[in-house]
């Protein structure tokens, strides 16, 4: 008998395994957490600049940074993070953990605050804004 075929039944195994494991949660702070960092504090000022600018790009069906430097810049964001298409925070903190960009972001010592917001809009898609503060 052939070694592969041998190794077929074990690799289905391993394979049902993993299928039938849980899920696990994705959070920011346990991202950061994970990555030898100290967790963020959620900020409602910053938290009420994301749900706006959600709430916006959602009017618009626009996803973008719109504003950013006239508004949030303005009020304490010093970055952010958008998104459009998940239907739940573990979904959206994944997108961004697997965007270089975001990720950086996500991972920057010298922040400490954030908020986060999301609106769906009249097409049914929801839109997602992460503002990042010191």
């Amino acid at each position: 008998m052939p070694l592969s075929f041998l190794r077929l039944p074990l690799f289905l195994a391993i394979l049902l395994l993993l299928l039938a494991a849980p899920a696990q949660a994705v959070d920011l702070n346990g991202f950061r957490r994970a990555n030898g960092l100290k967790p963020m504090q959620a900020n409602a000022s910053l938290t009420s600049l994301a749900k706006l600018h959600a709430a916006d790009m959602a009017r618009r069906q626009s996803m973008d940074h719109a504003g950013f430097f006239e508004m949030r810049a303005r009020r304490g964001a010093a970055a952010e993070s958008v998104a459009y298409g998940c239907a739940d925070v573990n979904c959206v903190i994944q997108k961004w953990i697997d965007s270089g960009p975001h990720r950086a972001n996500m991972l920057r010592p010298d922040f400490s605050r954030y908020g986060l917001g999301s609106a769906v809009a009249a097409s049914g898609q929801r839109y997602w804004a992460l503002v990042l503060g010191r």
